[in-house]
């Protein structure tokens, strides 16, 4: 019994620093969802969350929620690094495309164009034929 009073000790206040955690994962989510600034600076809102934490730490009413807010804050900031680290590297790989390549397509193939290249007459006669073979033959 007295080991059980050891590991609950603390449960209330691990609660309460996990469901911080939940709460600032969803405004956070929210907020630059919806404000263009921290849409700019995403990073922006992680530090906020530091920030806030750190001044909520010093309550002694608080201190749970400052130092829940001090690692959501954290771990939303790395979150946000590692994404824009990502994006940076995906934009990096990908190929470069040709300015202008569907002006200079139209040039060599007009659609008006396909329909010569297209009919029964120039492949053969498809209808009649009995193979493949012979489909093909000019």
């Amino acid at each position: 019994m007295k080991m059980l009073r050891g590991v609950t000790k603390g449960l209330p206040q691990s609660g309460l620093q996990g469901g911080a955690g939940v709460g600032v994962f969803y405004l956070h989510r929210m907020l630059t969802s919806k404000v263009a600034f921290l849409q700019n600076n995403p990073l922006a809102a992680p530090l906020g969350f530091v920030i806030l934490g750190h001044v909520l730490k010093k309550s002694a009413k608080l201190s749970t929620v400052g130092a829940a807010l001090i690692g959501a804050g954290g771990y939303a900031g790395a979150q946000v690094f590692e994404v824009r680290k990502s994006m940076q590297t995906q934009q990096a790989a990908a190929p470069a495309q040709t300015a202008g390549f569907d002006e200079d397509t139209g040039a060599l193939m007009d659609a008006n164009d396909i329909g010569a290249l297209m009919e029964p007459s120039d492949v053969g006669d498809l209808l009649n034929s009995e193979n493949y073979a012979d489909a093909y033959a000019l």
